[in-house]
């Protein structure tokens, strides 16, 4: 692959999807600290490619990026993840690797860190690693030892988004072992006898080894004898009949044995000591915390202390409101309540202690999805002791582990035990009883979605198409973006009829780009995908009364209910809010009402750096970067619909006006006729646009792939009559919208074939001709443009003047203008002190209410590139301001110096022409 192709790709690596990249030689990385790594900039990026440099490029895994990874090396590790997930490891982000292997990235949510975890298997380089904090992958296209890493097809960020992180792998990865056995129920401790094998095989290592070799194969005839007396001395009798039955060696002959032991045991209850089971001073210690020694410094510690105490351990309650809390708790070992329902812990002997008294468990986890991150909080509900409710408790995710919820819902008669770790000790157990609870997502945003099974939906504010109970919740201003149910819907084909009528309700030129801008918002997502996001607004602007807002509305009742409505959005609105909005429509249109001229100059600069914001966050999709109280980056929120602005202006500058397609609408334009019978039918505008998305969901995954190819197409008719590429892309954009729009019209029937390509033909034609003319605005707002334009007026008003330079420093008749002096001409130059020009110009733009969109010395390079200055190349290094000796009449000591000052040498026909041209 190309260092450009690459280059390309971890440029949108970074600034689409937002991930913390690094360089790598190899697989190592290049950078210091990388485990910490923030935002990565575009700059970064660039300067890792100068060159013939390529390196390879590392994902940071953790909190850097919310990102954990499955590593799987050989088949013995893709059959062991098969096993640990059981079914469950969802469609997500994958990539193979050069030796043979793949990788899968999840996202996890906040508040966590999971921890990596290896098993190496047999064979050759067979391994199955969880991926997590401190780590990093090398992501496609990287390439090591001559083999490159590649997404699998259907698995890259392009076409799947990446998908939360099953629960089996968070809990590994957070040394959650034990919930990899299968939940088992816990009755009475005393006549049960999984309670106290489960107890015992956590507590105890060597036990945990002959429990797998017991149920494997079985016991030796001594290691039997010496676990089952263990059992029986320590008062399990059932849990010892229990582990001799794991063994197929287990007969009546066992039965015997074991009863008379425990009738031994009865007698003399003695339990077997640890190092009978091979166990070192060290181990033993390390186990139970301390080493208990006799007189023949022989320890006595023994494994049996761990279960002897739990068949006298507390009672349950028998209040009926603990029955869902005790019931979650079975399986648990490690938690338990008291005839209070206080939650009850144990200790490494296996001696109860009280950790809280009440308890708590969660009922609800709701994920909040915005489509880029999930947000998430619990419904934890819980009871005070002796049995009193507690009101439900929405906990979020980033306060849980803080535990400072606890008084902050239930108040201060809520009380966790004082002592080291019990705040932990309660959380953790409450989290245990939360491990099977209903989870539920909530959308907050509008427009595509795929779900887990690969299915594409598209969502609104009333629901779903595509799919049935989808819970939505959307902001209050955007509620209207709420589209009729299919079962409603009785006559697809009238709906797409009332849509194609808008042409008429005002010229061509006008209702044209309105209405392949409704259509393009749609396919925001497919393009997207295909590296190539719709990055323009359509302006239309018009004199008071000329009924732009009304017509835009009608035109945006195509998504909701917004005929004779107040606009979503509009100038009135902070920049912050309308990011939030344009980033919550995703899909979506935005109308973004009402730019118009203030009488205070302060005012209309507020308004035009609002317009200016919105216009480069549609057309560079980004969001506005913004810190924190404590220096981290928050969350930015780049549009991801379409944006439709309203106004009674155009804003001003090259740069803004190359970022919106400009349709204008005069007095006469709309047809109100056509309007208010339009008006009456905006329903039908929604119904329109269900069945279009109804038509495009099969359609979404090959949708990237063809729409690119039409655009490609267009862009490169268009660049013929555009002298700024974005015009064209944004006349291709609405081509290809407009296209889609008539194939889904003649799939309904509504259009001929004849129609179609009449109407197809007619609004290439249309765009072209206003890029043309729009191509001509921005010429005039050039930064060079300007400032020639000033500068005749300048000469023309008496406010500046520049005289021959035979005359040198002396003032004659024969001079340019009046006012000040700020240079000097002949027959083929205007030779103008630098400084002097600039403020002269900038003033009058000032007193204009305007101004130079660039610096001085960004000019002079805008005035290089247009060929309208002389510039001097010395030793490579471009002077924009050369020296020129001005006659002087002067006899000062630094008289040579002063009279070759720098001078910009304007060519003489670049003013002569502007005054012939106007």
């Amino acid at each position: 692959m190309s260092a450009n192709k690459a280059l390309r790709i971890v440029k949108y690596y970074a600034e689409k999807l937002h991930l913390p990249v690094i360089p790598c030689i190899g697989k190592q990385p290049l950078l210091q600290g990388w485990q910490n790594r923030g935002k990565t900039t575009i700059e970064e990026i660039e300067s890792w490619f100068q060159g013939s440099s390529q390196p390879n490029i590392g994902l940071v895994l953790g909190k850097a990026s919310q990102i954990v990874g499955i590593d799987v090396d050989g088949e013995e590790a893709s059959a062991l993840l098969n096993k640990w997930a059981n079914g469950d490891l969802p469609k997500t982000w994958a990539f193979t690797t050069p030796s043979g292997g793949y990788r899968l990235l999840y996202r996890y949510p906040k508040g966590i860190t999971p921890k990596k975890v290896t098993q190496t298997l047999d064979g050759d380089h067979a391994e199955l690693a969880l991926m997590g904090e401190g780590q990093q992958t090398i992501m496609p296209p990287s390439i090591f030892e001559g083999k490159s890493y590649r997404w699998k097809r259907g698995h890259s960020p392009d076409v799947q988004d990446i998908a939360d992180a099953p629960q089996w792998m968070l809990d590994r990865m957070l040394g959650k072992n034990n919930k990899d056995k299968p939940s088992e129920k816990k009755p009475d401790t005393s006549t049960d006898e999984h309670f106290a094998i489960k107890r015992l095989e956590k507590k105890c290592a060597a036990f945990s080894n002959a429990y797998k070799i017991q149920k494997r194969s079985g016991l030796s005839e001594n290691d039997w004898h010496l676990w089952t007396r263990l059992l029986a001395s320590a008062r399990q009798p059932e849990a010892a009949f229990g582990f001799s039955k794991l063994s197929h060696k287990h007969n009546r002959r066992s039965d015997e044995r074991i009863e008379k032991l425990i009738e031994t045991c009865s007698s003399n209850p003695a339990m077997v000591r640890c190092n009978s089971f091979g166990c070192s001073s060290e181990q033993i210690e390390n186990c139970h915390g301390n080493l208990n020694l006799n007189d023949g410094d022989e320890p006595t510690n023994s494994p049996g202390i761990f279960i002897r105490d739990a068949s006298e351990g507390p009672m349950l309650p028998t209040n009926p409101i603990y029955k869902p809390y005790i019931k979650a708790l079975l399986g648990i070992p490690d938690y338990t309540l008291n005839e209070k329902g206080h939650l009850i812990a144990f200790d490494k002997k296996g001696n109860p202690f009280e950790v809280a008294n009440f308890v708590a468990r969660p009922t609800l986890e709701v994920i909040y999805d915005d489509g880029e991150d999930a947000n998430r909080s619990y419904e934890i509900e819980g009871v005070l002791s002796g049995g009193q409710a507690l009101a439900t408790a929405v906990v979020d995710s980033s306060q849980f582990t803080s535990m400072n919820w606890v008084m902050d819902n239930w108040g201060i008669s809520s009380s966790i035990k004082p002592g080291q770790g019990k705040r932990d000790i309660f959380r953790d157990a409450v989290q245990n009883m939360g491990q099977s609870i209903e989870k539920k997502y909530i959308y907050t945003h509008l427009g595509w979605r795929k779900l887990a099974n690969g299915q594409w939906v598209y969502l609104h504010a009333g629901g779903c198409i595509g799919k049935e109970n989808i819970s939505i919740k959307i902001e209050k201003e955007l509620s209207r973006y709420s589209l009729p149910p299919v079962s409603s819907i009785k006559d697809a084909r009238k709906a797409a009829r009332v849509s194609m009528q808008l042409l008429k309700v005002a010229p061509f030129h006008v209702t044209a780009p309105l209405l392949a801008i409704v259509y393009l918002a749609p396919l925001a997502d497919a393009f997207k995908r295909a590296r190539n996001e719709p990055n323009f607004v359509v302006w239309l602007h018009g004199t008071t009364g000329s009924r732009k807002t009304t017509l835009s509305q009608l035109f945006l009742s195509h998504f909701g209910n917004f005929a004779s409505k107040t606009p979503p959005a509009s100038f009135k609105d902070t920049a912050n809010a309308i990011e939030r909005k344009a980033f919550s429509t995703k899909d979506s249109l935005l109308l973004i009402d009402d730019f118009h001229p203030e009488a205070s100059k302060g005012e209309s600069n507020k308004m035009m750096s609002l317009a200016s914001r919105i216009l480069r966050m549609f057309g560079d999709r980004i969001g506005r970067g913004r810190l924190t109280s404590t220096i981290e980056f928050q969350k930015t929120y780049a549009p991801r619909g379409m944006g439709l602005v309203t106004g009674e202006d155009i804003p001003k500058g090259e740069s803004t006006v190359a970022r919106f397609y400009e349709v204008e609408l005069q007095k006469t334009d709309v047809d109100l006729d056509i309007l208010t019978k339009l008006q009456k039918m905006h329903t039908y505008l929604a119904e329109a646009m269900v069945g279009y998305i109804q038509w495009l969901a099969p359609q979404m995954d090959e949708l990237p792939y063809m729409l690119q190819e039409k655009f490609e197409q267009k862009r490169d008719y268009l660049l013929k009559n555009a002298s700024h590429g974005r015009l064209a892309e944004a006349g291709a954009w609405l081509l290809v919208a407009f296209e889609m729009m008539l194939s889904y019209m003649k799939v309904c029937e509504v259009l001929a074939e004849v129609t179609t390509k009449k109407l197809l033909l007619k609004a290439e034609k249309t765009i072209t001709h206003s890029i043309k003319q729009q191509s001509n605005l921005i010429t005039h707002e050039k930064p060079e443009a300007i400032f020639i334009k000033a500068l005749k007026t300048l000469f023309n008003t008496d406010k500046a003047f520049v005289t021959h330079i035979s005359k040198g420093t002396e003032l004659d008749s024969n001079m340019l203008g009046a006012g000040q002096r700020i240079g000097w001409f002949d027959d083929n130059f205007y030779y103008l002190h630098p400084e002097a020009t600039y403020n002269a110009v900038s003033v009058l733009l000032s007193k204009r209410g305007e101004k130079l969109p660039v610096s001085e010395r960004t000019l002079w390079k805008h005035l290089e590139q247009a060929r309208m200055i002389k510039v001097e190349v010395t030793q490579g290094e471009t002077r924009r301001c050369i020296k020129k000796a001005i006659p002087s009449q002067s006899r000062s000591i630094n008289k040579k110096k002063a009279n070759r000052p720098r001078l910009l040498h304007l060519y003489a026909h670049v003013i002569d022409e502007t005054e012939d041209d106007e």
